[in-house]
């Protein structure tokens, strides 16, 4: 499989959950400035809606967007537990935090990156932290979102809360949230990850 991605973007989460999943992959680096991979190529070639993730598969088939890329991988890998079973009531729990993320924080997040004009940075800002409100209730004492168990919602969920600080947004208030990022971060997978796309701070 190869994993189309930009650094620091949304590609981070199915990027985490291959390596949670240890399934063999190959990244492929999209420029976010130039919009071309590695190779050359622009990526209108390989996604004709121009973005990233795309997981390509052994037979050339490829999947996109980052909660269907996500339930897949998962998939492929169910003794891993990053996904409950399909069908079940647990699995729709899954969806519904998968779209929560993917449509009231990820998207959220659009102008403040975008050179959003400031009537649109302040409500996305106001947005976002009713959104950190609501995750930060719903989590309470649990360590993941599913409960005691990672899933790829949290891998999600870790990628979006990463983009903060660039945001102009302090998670201090929410402090939940503060520790489920950093727990998240310390698994062996997400490091992993992380420093693939050198996204680790280096001391010193």
């Amino acid at each position: 499989m190869k994993l189309y991605y930009a650094t620091g973007t949304c590609s981070l989460a199915p990027h985490i959950a291959l390596r949670e999943a240890e399934l063999p992959f190959d990244l492929v680096r999209m420029d976010m400035k130039t919009g071309r991979l590695e190779d050359g190529r622009a990526m209108d070639e390989v996604n004709d809606k121009g973005y990233v993730p795309v997981l390509e598969l052994d037979d050339g088939s490829r999947l996109t967007e980052v909660s269907a890329v996500l339930q897949y991988i998962a998939d492929l890998v169910p003794d891993k537990n990053l996904a409950p079973r399909p069908g079940t009531m647990e699995r729709y729990r899954l969806q519904e935090w998968l779209n929560f993320i993917a449509t009231e924080v990820h998207k959220i997040y659009w102008p403040l990156f975008h050179e959003g004009e400031e009537v649109e940075v302040r409500k996305a800002r106001e947005k976002l932290a009713h959104s950190f409100g609501w995750l930060e209730r719903k989590l309470g004492s649990k360590p993941f979102l599913m409960g005691e168990i990672f899933t790829v919602a949290d891998a999600y969920l870790v990628t979006v809360l990463n983009w903060a600080r660039a945001g102009g947004i302090d998670l201090a208030p929410w402090p939940g949230l503060v520790s489920l990022r950093a727990r998240v971060r310390e698994r062996p997978a997400v490091r992993d990850a992380l420093q693939a796309e050198g996204l680790l701070r280096t001391k010193g």
